[in-house]
């Protein structure tokens, strides 16, 4: 089934992955890990999310526009086959075509109005586990007119999981106790913060409210043991290198 440029850059993407810094932040770790599958595998649009209570959560986008992400988690996620909570029996590497648990109704509304909507034709996911626990799932997009995702695909998938896994799971016990405390929206949140962003700028960024934004710089600063910006700022110089 493989050509012999395919095993190549399986084993290059293998490598590379094998050798990643697993200390370095935990956004940086995923940009570079679908950088890595780009590069070799030729998957032009995907997405990073971490999985929480079988929803998910802190996508980080590759050639993917985040306008198209909110629309999805606003509206259209209880329709996709490929949601956490449509795959608990399934295996660990689906195709969209060949979902069996979602009724056929919610399939063709989410693949008629959301994918045609943003010029999309198909998506393959992939879940991450750690000690049997599911706790991402890194998912790949063709736009349209392009060559659905097929056997082929699931197959080169397969000889990366278990590296990935690995991988991650080293990345994910590496960070700092009280950076595994903040959730990954309040990481997006101090990040803003450290670029200078005002309150109001930072909800336009992330597409919430002001209030939204309170909440969580309150959450932030019990966690870090403060009472303002600054402190705030200055308490966590030591950790930048990880959020």
């Amino acid at each position: 089934m493989f050509l012999e440029n395919d095993l190549e850059n399986i084993l290059k993407a293998s490598y590379h992955i094998s050798n990643m810094n697993v200390k370095q932040s935990n956004e940086g770790f995923k940009q570079e890990l679908l950088q890595t599958i780009s590069q070799h595998l030729g998957y032009h649009h995907m997405l990073f999310w971490e999985i929480a209570n079988n929803e998910l959560t802190a996508p980080v986008l590759f050639n993917i526009e985040r306008h198209t992400i909110n629309d999805y988690l606003q509206r259209y996620k209880n329709f996709d086959p490929l949601h956490p909570q449509n795959i608990t029996t399934q295996p660990s590497i689906q195709l969209m075509s060949r979902n069996e648990v979602m009724c056929l109704q919610k399939q063709t509304h989410y693949k008629e109005v959301f994918l045609k909507e943003n010029r999309y034709e198909d998506e393959m996911a992939m879940y991450l586990r750690i000690d049997n626990r599911l706790v991402a799932v890194i998912g790949f997009l063709r736009k349209t007119g392009e060559k659905l995702f097929n056997d082929k695909d699931i197959l080169k998938l397969v000889y990366l999981k278990r590296n990935i896994e690995n991988m991650y799971s080293l990345h994910h016990f590496s960070q700092p106790s009280i950076v595994l405390e903040m959730t990954d929206r309040e990481r997006e949140v101090l990040k803003f913060v450290f670029k200078g962003l005002k309150n109001l700028d930072i909800a336009q960024q992330l597409f919430v409210s002001e209030n939204t934004i309170k909440k969580h710089l309150q959450n932030l600063y019990r966690k870090f043991q403060v009472t303002n910006r600054t402190q705030l700022l200055a308490k966590c110089l030591k950790y930048i290198d990880h959020i």
